[in-house]
C-alpha cells in the first residue's frame, strides 16, 4: 500500500526551512518550553514555586515568542537574538539556574544561531554580452 504524497511537499518544506533561521527558532522554543516544564513539573522532591517559578514561566514564554518570531519574520532575527541572549543570562539568576542549565544552554545557542544566520543569496545570472 502506498501513500499519496504531493510531489512538491518536501521541496516546499525544505525551501521554507532554509529561508529562515530554523534551528535558532527551534532551540529558542525548546529552551523556553524546558524552562516552563522544569518549573511546572519540578523534580518531585524539589518544587520551584514563588519568584523563581514565576520568572521561569515569564522567561519561557518570551523565549517561545522569540523562537516563533525568528521563524515568522526572519528580518527581526537580530532583535529576537539579542533579546534571547540577554534573557538567557537573566534566566541563570532568576529562573533556577536557567532551568537547571539545560534551558540556558538551549537558549544561548539558539540566540547565537539567530544572530549568526545570513539569508541565502540567489545566484545572479550573468548577462550575455552582445
Amino acid at each position: 500500500m502506498t501513500t499519496a504524497v504531493r510531489p512538491g511537499w518536501r521541496s516546499g518544506w525544505r525551501g521554507w526551512r532554509r529561508s529562515r533561521p530554523f534551528a535558532a527558532g527551534l532551540l529558542l522554543g525548546l529552551g523556553g518550553l524546558e524552562l516552563i516544564c522544569v518549573s511546572w513539573v519540578g523534580l518531585g522532591f524539589l518544587r520551584f514555586t514563588g519568584t523563581a517559578g514565576a520568572a521561569s514561566w515569564g522567561l519561557g514564554a518570551l523565549f517561545v515568542v522569540a523562537g516563533v518570531t525568528t521563524w515568522s519574520n526572519p528580518a527581526l532575527r537580530y532583535f529576537s537574538g539579542v533579546l534571547a541572549a540577554v534573557l538567557s543570562l537573566v534566566s541563570l539568576v532568576a529562573a533556577n539556574l536557567g532551568g537547571l542549565l539545560l534551558g540556558f544552554l538551549l537558549t544561548a545557542v539558539g540566540s547565537a544561531l539567530a544572530l549568526a544566520w545570513i539569508p541565502r543569496q540567489t545566484p545572479s545570472v550573468p548577462e550575455e554580452e552582445a
